[in-house]
Order: C-alpha cells, then structure tokens, then sequence
C-alpha cells in the first residue's frame, strides 16, 4: 500500500429515490348498495398467515463521534472479549480511501467477534476551523462506504499534535490491532520496519490467528 507522508509547512497545512369497478347501468345511485370491506383469505390449512409489521424498524444510521485521541484510546478496554481493528485514515489520503472498504468488509465477515474502529485524522488544526466543520465531508465519504456497523470517529486531537507527540508513526494509513484482552497485538507499519501493507496480505491475517486462538 502506498502511503501518505505528512509534512508541516511553515504557515502551510499538513499534506500528503385501485381502479374502482364501473357500477352496473341497471342499478340507480340510490339503489346502490355500499360495497363492504373484502374479507381477508384464509391461509391453507397448515401455513400460517404472515403479518407484515406495523412499525418496520428503520435502517442504521451511520453515525460520527467527535472525540480526543486519548477517549479514542479509552474505548479499546471497553470491547473486551473482541479483537479491536483501529484504522487512522484521512479523506485526502488516497491509500487510506483505498484499504478503508477492508475494515467495513473485515467487520461483516466477524461481526460478533470485532470491533471495528474508524478513526478519521482529516482535522489538521493549523487553521481557524472548528473539528466539527469537517464532519460533513467525513461522513458523506462514510455513508459512501456503508459503514453502519463500525464506530465512526474524527478525531479531536489535530493531526500535526497527534503525529508529533501521541504516536510512533508519520505517514497515514495506521491500523492497531488489539488482541481480546485489550493488548496491542500489532501495528502498520512497524514503526521498527516501516513499509507498504494491505488488509488482505498483512491485518486480516494477524486478526484471524487472534480469532483462531480463542
């Protein structure tokens, strides 16, 4: 997977949807006699009859949070018992915008056993404009990817503080995955032997041995 370097420029940003029937003509409107309501068909003997739902529940939403890298952080220990799939990706990361339909399908195939966490890093903070007015734009790309059933975040913590002083890594797409106790089992790149990965060649593999191993 090709990756996104970040770089801070001086004053700069950071890069990278019934006919009714003819009443007969021997009949008078005053003779006519009002129709009464159809009497619904029974059901065979032996099938039951099927009752469509009054009140349909209506579909998910997908949904996005605001919050700090540290509540980020704060909510591994919350899915103990699953393997935690965080993803830091960016909407003007090409490569992030590429993995990121891997997460979504990764939660579909393990739906009990995952949690999947989108963490979007597109607040970069070195402007005037509040983290919350890049959630339009964040979650147009979300609803994109349906993806309904992974906890959308933006992260608070702008990305040139996040890079800098919160993480060991400088480029964009990061993915940490946590083993069932909360423990990070492992993260892309490898700060120690940074390089190119893929969902399919490198995280689906660690997230299944940790599966397998329950």
């Amino acid at each position: 997977m090709r990756r996104c370097f970040l770089s801070v420029l001086i004053g700069g940003a950071l890069l990278c949807g019934c006919a009714n029937q003819p009443a007969d003509d021997s009949t008078t409107p005053s003779e006519t006699a009002p129709a009464e309501p159809a009497e619904p068909t029974p059901a065979p003997p032996g099938q039951s009859e099927t009752v469509e739902p009054e009140n349909p529940s209506p579909e998910k939403e997908v949904t996005l949070d605001v919050m700090t890298w540290e509540e980020i952080t704060a909510l591994v220990p919350q899915h103990k018992g699953k393997v935690v799939v965080m993803d830091l990706w960016a909407t003007y990361c090409p490569p992030c915008v590429a993995e990121f339909p891997n997460l979504v399908q990764l939660h579909k195939d393990y739906p009990d056993q995952i949690a999947a966490i989108s963490v979007s890093l597109d607040y970069d903070g070195l402007g005037d404009d509040a983290v919350e007015s890049y959630k339009p734009k964040v979650l147009s790309f979300l609803k994109s990817q349906k993806a309904v059933n992974v906890h959308n975040i933006l992260c608070g913590t702008d990305a040139e503080t996040l890079f800098t002083k919160k993480i060991e890594q400088n480029s964009m797409p990061v993915v940490y995955v946590y083993d069932q106790e909360g423990k990070l089992a492992a993260q892309f790149p490898n700060p120690a032997d940074p390089g190119e990965f893929t969902y399919q060649k490198d995280i689906r593999p660690v997230v299944e041995k940790l599966l397998a191993s329950q």
